[in-house]
């Protein structure tokens, strides 16, 4: 019982440390809420940063926070509406990019802005790939006319 505790445990310090959700939807949700909130250095946390140089990261970041300074509202949040998941056949195998396992597993998360109870038309696409068995994000694009209705 205490060895399963400590590794629950461990598994959620990772997460805190990491600064993003374990599955891909929750690394949207953090990604997207990151550059809602106008926080670049959050939002690099959970991007795939293994191929860019120090001045691809900075460019990147800049990018956040213009979009975050587009969307101009801190109290929205973001809400994972769909999450599709791709897994490579088993025969697959790997690659590896400076060091960082990537076996293939992708996904792709459409995160909608919500405020309260308000949906909003506005949202994000999130594209997701696993580096060394954490989701991370690997491209992103806005997006508009998402289903506002209850149903």
């Amino acid at each position: 019982m205490k060895k399963t505790l400590m590794a629950v445990a461990g598994v959620a310090m990772a997460v805190v440390l990491t600064g993003c959700g374990g599955s891909p939807k929750g690394v949207a949700v953090d990604f997207a809420n990151a550059i809602i909130t106008k926080d670049p250095d959050k939002a690099i946390k959970c991007y795939d940063t293994t191929k860019m140089s120090a001045a691809d990261i900075k460019k990147e970041k800049e990018e956040f926070d213009k979009i975050g300074k587009e969307i101009n509202d801190d109290k929205l949040e973001g809400v994972a509406i769909n999450e599709l998941i791709r897994v490579p056949g088993e025969k697959s195998g790997y690659k590896t990019v400076n060091g960082k396992k990537y076996t293939g597993d992708a996904a792709q998360v459409l995160v909608q802005f919500v405020k309260g109870k308000d949906k909003k038309p506005d949202g994000m696409k999130v594209e997701l790939e696993k580096v060394d068995g954490s989701w991370l994000v690997t491209g992103y694009r806005q997006t508009k006319d998402l289903d506002t209705s209850d149903k």
